[in-house]
């Protein structure tokens, strides 16, 4: 009489190896193109967010002709929170800005969070509006000249409306000037060719052929870039 011996399948000690070397070989080519594809997708988002602001700061100017500067505001109420009672509205980090009258009061902007960029204790993003000549949230100087810092699409304008966003890696601030103030010549080769071609206070640099742009950065000293996007212009 014959005995059957039941025999059990499993890996080897080599194929277990080589499948994970499979494996380690795809996440170190797929990884790289799925963060970027984030990145990517984060910073579309973010120029949307511009874009919201762009028709909420339109909206406010058909109503009262006029951009209040932040410096200006003294109280905002907050409609969003209390439509029927409102109350006035304090914000967490920094002074009022335009940014809030928009969310909180005229409810004209939805919020002004952008996916990208890093809010600290000091620093959130924010909508502001301030004259020619004046100190941006952040500590820039809105200097008017494309020598120095100037807004490609503000022409002569006494007064500008721009969105903050804080604290951006190099890459995030590289792809948003990419999207924002592309495109560039062929000498732009890193990303920190695209985010030094608008540092605010040098003005546009040769490298990246640029002739202006809409938004530009301030190095943070911690491989961070503080960024200054465009929305309007009095």
């Amino acid at each position: 009489m014959k005995t059957s011996v039941k025999q059990n399948s499993a890996f080897t000690l080599i194929e277990m190896i080589g499948v994970l070397a499979i494996i380690g070989i795809l996440a170190a080519v797929v990884a790289p193109r799925v963060i970027e594809s984030i990145r990517d997708a984060k910073v579309t988002s973010a120029v949307a967010s511009v874009s919201a602001a762009k028709t909420a700061a339109i909206g406010y100017y058909q109503r009262y002709d006029n951009f209040p500067l932040d410096t200006d505001l003294t109280q905002v109420l907050d409609y969003k929170s209390d439509p029927s009672d409102p109350e006035p509205y304090t914000p967490a980090v920094g002074a009022l800005d335009f940014g809030d009258v928009l969310v909180r009061q005229s409810q004209l902007l939805e919020q002004e969070k952008a996916p990208i960029g890093r809010p600290d204790e000091a620093a959130v993003h924010a909508i502001g509006c301030t004259p020619v000549g004046g100190t941006l949230i952040g500590g820039a100087t809105y200097a008017g000249t494309s020598a120095t810092f100037r807004f490609k699409s503000s022409g002569s304008a006494t007064r500008i409306v721009y969105y903050f966003m804080p604290n951006l890696t190099l890459q995030e601030a590289s792809a948003l000037a990419a999207k924002v103030n592309g495109p560039f010549t062929a000498d732009a080769v890193s990303d920190l060719s695209f985010v030094e071609a608008s540092i605010a206070g040098n003005g546009i640099a040769d490298v990246g052929g640029l002739e202006g742009a809409n938004c530009w950065f301030t190095e943070q000293g911690n491989s961070e870039y503080n960024a200054y996007l465009y929305v309007s212009h009095q």
